[in-house]
């Protein structure tokens, strides 16, 4: 074979999400599940196509206005925490709002807050190799709520867990939709998880099929 290739990872995808809910995306490895969820975050740049929040293309904005969005309005739980390990939880928690400008004082006022909320409150001032994986991705959770975003979207957020602590951050996650109203968009091949969202689609040959 000779001269490029053209690969086609997501084709024709047109859908919305709605304001609030949860909705889950399924489907088997490779299909392009993490890809999408990147482009929905603004994280990779599509080859074609649109994504609107509130009506604007992020896309039609420079690459520093595109992270600017990202950190107030996106948050993101991946399946590896991404902690970084010579800081503690509470650091961690900090980092978005210092990015953002944030004071110190007023930064790790908030990030206690947040890390009370996910229940981590005895375990602040411990650096993630202290931490369970399930603490961990707690912190993880934390971070990515750090701001108040719009939207959170995790991808495979237990996929590195054991199933009973997988079970208790699908309930925090679907305890924080409820509670809080902010929409989750989460990839996952956890059926347990995908049952409790608002709504399922199954990704197959780069589209969105509507599963429940």
């Amino acid at each position: 074979m000779s001269g490029p290739v053209t690969l086609t990872v997501l084709d024709g995808i047109d859908f919305e999400i709605r304001r609030g809910e949860m909705l889950a995306i399924v489907g088997a490895s490779g299909v392009g599940k993490s890809t999408f969820l990147h482009i929905v975050g603004g994280l990779d740049h599509p080859t074609s196509g649109k994504v609107l929040y509130g009506g604007t293309d992020i896309f039609s904005m420079d690459g520093d206005r595109i992270a600017r969005f990202r950190n107030e309005h996106v948050g993101f739980v991946f399946q590896f925490h991404h902690l970084l390990p010579e800081f503690s939880a509470l650091e961690n928690v900090m980092m978005p709002a210092l990015i953002r400008g944030t004071g110190r004082d007023a930064a790790q006022q908030a990030a206690s807050r947040v890390l009370s909320d996910v229940g981590l409150s005895p375990r602040i001032h411990h650096r993630p190799g202290e931490l369970s994986g399930g603490e961990q991705q707690r912190v993880a959770v934390a971070r990515a709520l750090m701001l108040g975003p719009d939207v959170v979207l995790a991808d495979e957020p237990t996929g590195n867990l054991d199933a009973h602590t997988g079970e208790s951050i699908h309930e925090l996650l679907k305890k924080i939709n409820q509670e809080q109203g902010i929409t989750f968009v989460i990839v996952t091949h956890n059926d347990r998880l995908a049952v409790r969202a608002d709504r399922v689609l199954r990704m197959t040959e780069g589209k969105l099929l509507q599963e429940r």
